[in-house]
């Protein structure tokens, strides 16, 4: 049974019968509405004194994420009133359309279907920097034993690296406040709130236009692309780079973040589900981009540059295969009630 929050019929079923006459124009102006308002809040609800600390800066965090969960809550609540009927007008949908006459919103935002087989398909892809992780475990393990140590507090310290590399990173105690606000970001405010705005509020609004899946998977990405370029004035205007510089990090940004966009844009697709995705992002965000440098003679690993290039190989074409199937992304798609 829904919330008592979300006993609206409008938020159980949506009927979105009645937007198959909008057009493509209509939804990318609300998109356009809907991303400046998430990066402008970080201007206009973040004071300018807070705005002059660090980024990594607890009470920037603080204020920033106020700001941004202030904008999904008005997205959440908005979407229903704006796009929502409960009256199951029966009109013909455009052709084209994907998505469902009528759909559950409030699972959309906020049931976790299918999130640990997103998760799984996600961590197909890192196959080659969990293979890097365990070999820092074998090398670890024969730099201890070159020292002469014994096993049991090998074992010891084995157990405690690992704990600093995994849960430790974020749940630790001995953390700082500011390692701890950082960690609560990157793993969970930023995931769900970008999720929430970028993936749970753009893609069906597009899809309900008449856009397919694969239009709307390219679409709304280009929104969370454009929605981190801001960060090259930041950068210009603390004056950390070159422009020429500035503007390699920025294309490189929005060509990375509207890559990831088109894939967890299309696994909501896939599977109707806000968490499921945020899940993703978040262990995305932990994971972080792969290391590559072992390529390099002077690397650790370079003396095990054909297993890792093997790994990495492996994981981007299990990730590729099973992308199409519905053993982890289901098929039809799940925006049902």
């Amino acid at each position: 049974q829904p919330l008592p929050i979300l006993s609206n019929m409008e938020w159980i079923k949506c009927h979105n019968s009645h937007l198959v006459n909008a057009s493509p124009l209509s939804s990318i102006v609300y998109c356009s509405i809907l991303s400046t308002a998430f990066v402008g809040s970080l201007y206009v609800l973040v004071p300018k004194k807070v705005r002059a600390l660090d980024r990594d800066h607890p009470t920037h965090i603080q204020w920033r994420a106020l700001a941004t969960l202030i904008v999904c809550g008005a997205a959440i609540l908005s979407y229903p009133w704006l796009f929502c009927s409960d009256q199951g007008q029966s009109q013909e949908q455009s052709p084209g359309s994907i998505i469902p006459s009528e759909f559950s919103f409030w699972k959309l935002m906020f049931l976790p279907s299918y999130s640990l087989s997103v998760l799984l398909h996600t961590a197909i892809l890192y196959t080659g920097s969990f293979v890097a992780t365990l070999l820092k475990v074998y090398e670890y393990r024969r730099e201890s034993v070159a020292r002469g140590k014994l096993a049991e507090p090998y074992l010891k310290e084995v157990v405690q690296w690992i704990q600093q590399i995994s849960l430790g990173q974020f749940l630790g105690p001995v953390l700082s406040k500011e390692q701890k606000w950082i960690n609560l970001r990157n793993y969970v405010i930023a995931p769900w709130t970008e999720e929430v705005i970028f993936r749970g509020c753009m893609v069906p609004r597009l899809l309900a236009c008449g856009m397919s899946n694969k239009a709307a998977s390219f679409t709304a990405p280009m929104f969370f692309g454009l929605a981190h370029v801001h960060h090259a004035y930041l950068r210009w205007k603390k004056g950390e780079n070159k422009l020429s510089m500035i503007a390699l990090q920025t294309t490189f940004q929005f060509a990375y973040t509207s890559l990831f966009g088109s894939y967890v844009s299309y696994a909501l697709i896939r599977t109707g589900s806000v968490p499921a995705v945020t899940l993703s992002h978040a262990f995305c965000n932990f994971m972080g981009l792969p290391d590559f440098s072992f390529v390099q003679p002077s690397h650790i690993f370079y003396k095990h540059r054909s297993t890792l290039t093997v790994a990495y190989l492996v994981g981007i074409l299990g990730f590729a295969s099973l992308f199409y199937s519905d053993k982890l992304l289901p098929l039809p798609p799940r925006l049902v009630v």
